[in-house]
């Protein structure tokens, strides 16, 4: 099977060649009907949202471009199998868990994953033991699982039946996997991998390893981060030694995905892999030349610091650029003025900035870098805050369990009242999408002032509009 075809995508263009008429969803009729108001920017791309027409294959059963298309993707990461998906790395991680674990089974979780990851293990009702991430001395950031940390919780808990991994973290940076992978292995736990960020690693040597090729059994990426690929188009890869585990991953991803999925998505996917194969490694010296070269043009800012992580125990993605505020600018507000000037960065938190780089090579970068300087010239430098160390335990568990919080009254009370209560519900401040407070979970002080922290320099908490009404407790009986 030739690596650059694109077999979907051909497909779909053979349908188109035919002058069909349409008797069958969607209702825009290959774009006849629409709304005026995007007409012009939407016709020629309405016409491949096609649904399952002959020749057209389906994705919940695909035996014809599809099933190719997916093949190609498996070949390119070297896979067993490739799934793809069409709901994000959200879709994926709820399937992954659903198919490998059952109701009560105790699962090993990377304390800073993903809310999605979280849902996950709701739906399952297993039994989350929460591990926590080592933390970088100089930004303050979960970096990932250290294998000590693994370790205590596998002395504690050998029923375990897996661990679910986040790697790297949404800043590009994560400890090396391969030893909890290894070890996971010999206890003949299943090592599921939300691997969102590095659906570009498999391009080259220059980009840090994937978990899948360090041996984790189920990993999940999503492809529009960093691929050119369409939003929430993403991946999911078992491993050779799993595809026993492939009809139970169908079967989860038969309910959780779509019945009418985007074939938008799907031919971006096709896509997005194929572009990737066709990077050869001069192109890719070329495209981290130039971020190495806007890193160095950043730098020339006195009121910001480009992070360089030193850590030689981190895989760092060189398309994450972070950067520290040297002023008395929060992060929050440091990315409001990038945006007053059409500069959109992925995230902000309490002192950093994220840039998230494409597969592209960076040019006319200094008149960009000369406005950001002037903007920023009238803020002193400062020294910058010092993150504060984590203190708590390695391993820890739910004070609750999911069906116990579920059962229980609950009520809303002030965030100062709410120390030493379970919450009764995620706060999550969105991006990156990672619960700070999990139902179930203890409340701590030391997580209410990181609440009050970080909401007041600017963070947005996805349902918590108001977070001066509270949070949700679980009513304790007496």
């Amino acid at each position: 099977m030739n690596q650059t075809s694109t077999p979907l995508i051909q497909a779909i263009q053979m349908h188109l060649n035919q002058d069909s008429t349409s008797f069958h969803v969607p209702g825009h009729k290959n774009g006849l009907v629409f709304h005026s108001g995007l007409f012009e920017d939407f016709k020629q791309v309405l016409r491949y949202d096609v649904t399952e027409l002959e020749g057209l294959d389906d994705l919940h059963s695909p035996i014809g471009p599809i099933l190719e298309a997916q093949q190609l993707a498996a070949t390119f990461y070297r896979a067993g199998h490739t799934f793809f998906l069409v709901g994000g790395s959200t879709v994926g991680n709820l399937a992954m868990v659903y198919a490998i674990c059952n109701p009560g089974d105790t699962v090993l979780v990377q304390r800073n994953a993903h809310k999605s990851v979280f849902h996950a293990l709701k739906l399952a009702n297993v039994k989350p033991i929460l591990l926590a991430p080592e933390y970088d001395k100089e930004t303050g950031h979960p970096i990932g699982v250290a294998t000590k940390t693994f370790q205590i919780a596998l002395s504690s808990y050998p029923e375990a039946k897996a661990v679910l991994l986040t790697y790297p973290n949404y800043y590009g940076v994560g400890l090396d996997p391969k030893e909890i992978i290894t070890v996971a292995k010999e206890k003949n736990l299943y090592v599921l991998v939300d691997e969102a960020h590095g659906a570009h690693f498999q391009i080259s040597d220059s980009f840090p390893p994937s978990a899948l090729s360090l041996g984790a059994d189920i990993v999940v990426q999503s492809a529009h981060k960093t691929l050119p690929s369409l939003t929430m188009g993403s991946y999911l890869h078992v491993h050779p030694n799993q595809v026993n585990k492939v009809e139970k991953l169908q079967d989860a991803l038969g309910m959780f995905q779509s019945s009418s999925p985007s074939y938008l998505i799907l031919a971006s996917l096709d896509a997005a892999r194929a572009y990737a194969e066709m990077l050869d490694k001069q192109r890719i010296i070329s495209i981290l030349a130039g971020v190495r070269t806007f890193k160095r043009e950043l730098a020339t800012i006195g009121q910001i610091e480009v992070i360089e992580w030193q850590d030689e125990r981190y895989h760092c993605d060189p398309l994450k650029v972070t950067i520290k505020s040297l002023s008395n600018l929060t992060g929050y507000q440091l990315q409001h003025i990038f945006n007053q000037q059409g500069i959109y960065t992925e995230l902000a938190d309490l002192n950093h900035v994220l840039f998230v780089l494409g597969l592209e090579e960076l040019t006319d970068i200094r008149e960009m870098i000369e406005k950001l300087a002037s903007i920023l010239s009238v803020y002193p430098v400062v020294k910058a805050k010092e993150p504060v160390p984590f203190v708590g335990e390695k391993v820890s568990s739910l004070t609750l369990s999911y069906e116990e919080v579920a059962m229980r009254s609950t009520k809303r009370v002030p965030l100062a009242k709410a120390v030493n209560q379970i919450a009764a519900e995620s706060v999550i401040p969105y991006p990156p999408g990672v619960p700070i407070l999990l139902p179930g979970e203890k409340v701590k002080k030391e997580v209410i002032n990181q609440i009050v922290e970080i909401e007041r320099a600017g963070a947005h908490f996805q349902g918590h509009q108001r977070l001066n009404e509270g949070i949700l407790i679980v009513e304790l009986e007496d």
